[in-house]
């Protein structure tokens, strides 16, 4: 049964009597917009106005030099950039940043005149460009942050943010400072592997020359050889034929050895020995005949001789091989000219010799008075024989070492063959090595890049930061008071249906009075109250969007959830009130604070125990507040849910209440003696 619209109005009357019963009732209509909008308000925009909040920054940071790429020492000083970029930020979700020193900035935190302080060390500078050096001397440096918890416990967490926010800025300027260089020593190594490629091409191009070289020294190196050996056989030839002569001569300087005596007697019977002489003389023709007939070519072989030893000594001066001795061949050169002076004078020796042995025989029986001349002469004609023995033996020796050196030299030149030979395959494999090198390096060159300042700026700023935030809110709100206005909304509504019951009586005394049905009775205590906290909802919601700039995604569902909620807070605080009276409200007390702590208005109620997770679900606060968001912010999944489970809650509390206010059409002798009167 619909109650009689005369029960609540006659609930509501009571406060007309008075200027003080309407204020009453005013006030509680105003008791929602206090704590809803005044709790808006004051957390509207925190974040925002950080750049009223003074905080402290002390640079202990040690400038350093640095040398760049062409030597130059260059200033370091990270500190004193960072502590700049703090002091000279003037926006308004970072602190208002004041540099000062260590005793200043500790006495502040301690009184709560800087909320924070950052100490920047000495050595931030020394580590920010450590990483340039030898790896063992690289370090990482520590920014100290202090806040006082003692003083505000959020604000250390906000100060943790902004650190974070500027080292993060920080690391990145010097990580792109250092890909920078990174980027640049590419150039550098494409030029060097570009250099070692050219240095490669001609090492390439002097080998082949080196291999021609020692393949035309090869050549040379192998006619040599074959010089000497043909010089060596003309020596040995020569060393024959000198070794002849020599014996030869030996025998006659053996033979003329006693011709002085002879002469002498000679001279004394030469009549008796014409006959002898006559016989000498076939001898001595024989002799001459035969020294003439060997020396007939000696001079020619001797001219000969002498040049190829001289080209021989040359050659081997300019590249003396190992083992030879140059110094003996230039010697025998020089005693094959003088061989030449004393073979020459052998032969007008022998042919004087021969002459005056031809004028004994033919004018022996007419010389016969001239036998003391020759007895006089022969002396001289037996030394000469001496000298051109010994001369002989000289011409043997030299002759046989002009064939040793020619033999020696003839080896030498092999060997120099050989070894040119092996220079000049060793240079063709040197000259392919080098040119697989240059092409190799020049395959290095092409893979490594070679960026210009645009290009290195623009890559050292990307891999200095890879991934930038790309934070993006769904169904966004302006600002942290709209963020927690629906908190605030539902906890003023809670307030609000409170302070209607300490005003007004849940159930009608002239309905109890009467016989009007329990329905009936508890829609008189609920419908006044029902109004009330309408209006309370329309000065609310009045203030937050026109004062306050709050501004919803949807406006009637705003409305509506926020009309939902009040109806339902106005019946479950009725329901306690007219279930345990004065009790009730001590009651409505601990049920909200168990539905604030497990709405989740805050943080997300998963970081919250167990047991209001639990209590999560189970409350109305809950979905009131769902609700809210979704009106605020935007998105409707779940509302319909909210406006079921909200009006399942609204339904059980008129009920619980319709239950009560049968209880109290009945007394007992307990209602007229309580035992706790509130």
């Amino acid at each position: 049964m619909i109650p009689s619209p005369a029960l609540p109005w006659f609930e509501l009357a009571r406060f007309r009597r008075s200027r003080l019963t309407r204020a009453a009732v005013v006030a509680v209509t105003l008791v929602p917009l206090f704590y809803g909008a005044m709790y808006v308000w004051a957390n509207i925009n925190p974040t925002g106005q950080l750049d009223h909040v003074r905080a402290a920054v002390v640079n202990e940071d040690e400038l350093i030099q640095v040398k760049d790429r062409d030597g130059k020492e260059q200033p370091v000083a990270v500190g004193r950039q960072l502590a700049g970029n703090l002091v000279s930020n003037d926006d308004a979700d970072n602190y208002d940043w004041v540099l000062t020193d260590a005793k200043d900035a500790q006495r502040g935190l301690a009184d709560g005149d800087y909320k924070a302080v950052l100490t920047i060390p000495a050595n931030l500078s020394k580590a920010a460009t450590s990483t340039s050096g030898d790896p063992a001397d690289a370090i990482q440096g520590n920014l100290d942050l202090q806040t006082n918890d003692a003083v505000n416990y959020i604000n250390g967490t906000i100060a943790k943010t902004i650190l974070q926010a500027a080292k993060g800025a920080l690391n990145a300027q010097v990580t792109e400072t250092y890909l920078d260089n990174v980027y640049l020593s590419f150039s550098d190594i494409k030029m060097a592997l570009d250099d070692a490629a050219d240095g490669a091409a001609k090492l390439a191009d002097g080998a082949d020359q080196l291999a021609d070289g020692a393949g035309t020294l090869a050549d040379g190196a192998a006619a040599l050889a074959d010089g000497n050996r043909k010089l060596a056989d003309g020596a040995g030839r020569l060393d024959s034929g000198a070794q002849q002569l020599a014996g030869g001569l030996s025998t006659l300087d053996d033979q003329t050895s006693a011709l002085p005596g002879q002469t002498r007697r000679l001279a004394d019977g030469a009549r008796q020995v014409a006959d002898g002489n006559a016989r000498l003389n076939d001898t001595v023709q024989g002799v001459s005949g035969a020294i003439l007939g060997a020396t007939a070519n000696a001079n020619a072989d001797i001219d000969r001789l002498a040049t190829q030893l001289d080209d021989l000594a040359d050659q081997c001066e300019a590249a003396p091989p190992a083992g030879t001795d140059c110094a003996g061949l230039r010697q025998a050169a020089n005693r094959a000219g003088e061989l030449k002076g004393f073979v020459g004078g052998v032969r007008g020796q022998v042919t004087e010799f021969s002459d005056g042995t031809q004028q004994l025989a033919d004018g022996a029986e007419r010389v016969a008075d001239g036998n003391a001349e020759l007895a006089a002469g022969v002396p001289r004609l037996v030394a000469s024989i001496g000298k051109l023995s010994d001369g002989a033996g000289k011409l043997a020796a030299a002759t046989g070492q002009l064939a040793s050196g020619a033999a020696q030299a003839a080896d030498g030149a092999d060997r120099l063959a050989a070894g040119a030979t092996t220079l000049a395959d060793g240079s063709d494999d040197l000259s392919a090595g080098a040119l697989k090198l240059a092409n190799g390096l020049r395959d290095g060159s092409s893979e490594v890049p070679d960026y210009d300042k645009a290009e290195r700026e623009r890559l050292a700023e990307t891999a200095a930061t890879p991934i930038e935030n790309a934070a993006n809110r769904v169904n966004p709100v302006q600002n942290y008071g709209e963020a927690l206005a629906p908190y605030f909304i539902a906890l003023a509504l809670w307030i609000g249906a409170m302070a209607i019951y300490l005003l007004l009586r849940p159930l009608s005394a002239r309905a109890i009075a009467s016989t009007t049905g329990s329905v009936r009775t508890a829609m008189a205590g609920y419908l006044p109250g029902l109004a009330i906290a309408f209006a309370q909802v329309a000065l609310l919601l009045t203030i937050l969007e026109l004062a306050l700039g709050i501004d919803p995604a949807s406006q009637l569902l705003l409305i509506g959830v926020s009309l939902a909620t009040a109806a339902v807070f106005v019946a479950i605080n009725q329901m306690f009130v007219a279930l345990w009276g004065g009790a009730g409200r001590f009651a409505a007390l601990v049920f909200v604070s168990l539905q604030l702590t497990s709405a989740g208005g805050t943080y997300p109620i998963e970081t919250a125990p167990p047991f209001f997770n639990l209590l999560h679900d189970l409350l109305p606060m809950t979905y009131a507040v769902h609700g809210l968001r979704a009106a605020l912010a935007g998105g409707t999944d779940g509302v319909v849910r909210d406006f079921v489970v909200l009006a399942l809650f609204a339904v059980l509390a008129l009920a619980v209440t319709v239950v009560a206010a049968r209880r109290r059409q009945t007394y007992t002798v307990m209602r007229l003696h309580p035992l706790l009167q509130v």
